[in-house]
């Protein structure tokens, strides 16, 4: 399935901003999923999967492959204490492959550069209180790294990288705007590596297996993305962080569904 564009495409997921879930689920036909005792990845699924019909893989490659646009489906959480919105954690991307970056010394010639260099970012509200069927998309919106951020990026690649010709764990406090963390069901032993369960580790070029991680924008740093991207000033108290409501014109709406007249296959 594909969009002749990317005005087409943002047009397609604007569709779904100020939907609850349960609408979300009413519209691609798949209500099921949203009755689930557990809720982890359903959101993700219903706006890849049902919404865009993008299948669950593992490729390289961007999910909007002829436009080379990345699909990332987010949750913000509330601060109760200060009536904020801001990320509800980090952005992964992709897994880290440690012989991809020791060959490329600038991560636009890595493979990641297809996961981030245009990313189509899908906001929802996760609200443990509320029941997973209330939840709410409330922002679509298309980014590019400014060159600021690119610069960002190639630093922290660089310490990644270095870590990885040392032979060393890279650890997300290393970074500030490009970190990694793990991407494993645990099984990882930090004292003695070797004695890790297979499925947490992954080749290596010198360390031979090293723990698998995965790429990720720091959620501080997501959080600056967000408000860059919205317009808006990011907030500070103390060490909290955020966006007020007003900056999602959607949020808490009565959106009413109306089944779109252009169905997924039109595209």
């Amino acid at each position: 399935m594909g969009f002749k564009d990317e005005k087409e495409l943002v047009s397609y997921a604007k569709e779904i901003e100020g939907l609850r879930i349960s609408d979300l689920g009413e519209k691609v036909g798949r209500m099921d999923l949203i009755h689930r005792k557990h809720t982890k990845g359903i959101v993700a699924q219903l706006v890849e999967k049902e919404h865009f019909g993008i299948p669950t893989n593992s490729s390289e490659r961007p999910d909007f492959q002829d436009l080379g646009i990345e699909l990332k489906v987010s949750p913000l959480k509330l601060v109760k204490s200060t009536g904020w919105y801001n990320a509800k954690e980090r952005n992964v991307i992709k897994m880290v492959d440690y012989f991809d970056v020791l060959e490329n010394e600038d991560w636009k010639d890595s493979k990641l550069i297809h996961k981030l260099s245009r990313v189509l970012f899908v906001l929802y509200v996760h609200d443990k209180e509320r029941p997973a069927t209330e939840w709410q998309v409330v922002s679509t919106f298309l980014w590019s790294p400014s060159k600021e951020q690119d610069d960002l990026i190639q630093k922290d690649y660089d310490i990644i990288r270095e870590k990885i010709k040392a032979g060393e764990r890279n650890r997300e406090g290393d970074n500030k705007f490009l970190g990694t963390c793990p991407k494993h069901q645990g099984g990882y032993n930090k004292l003695e590596p070797s004695e890790s369960k297979p499925s947490a580790m992954r080749d290596h070029p010198v360390m031979g297996r090293a723990e698998k991680r995965g790429f990720c924008i720091k959620q501080r740093s997501f959080d600056q993305l967000i408000a860059d991207s919205l317009g808006h000033e990011l907030l500070r108290k103390g060490n909290s962080v955020g966006l007020p409501a007003s900056a999602y014109p959607m949020l808490g709406k009565q959106v009413e569904y109306t089944p779109s007249q252009k169905k997924l296959g039109d595209y």
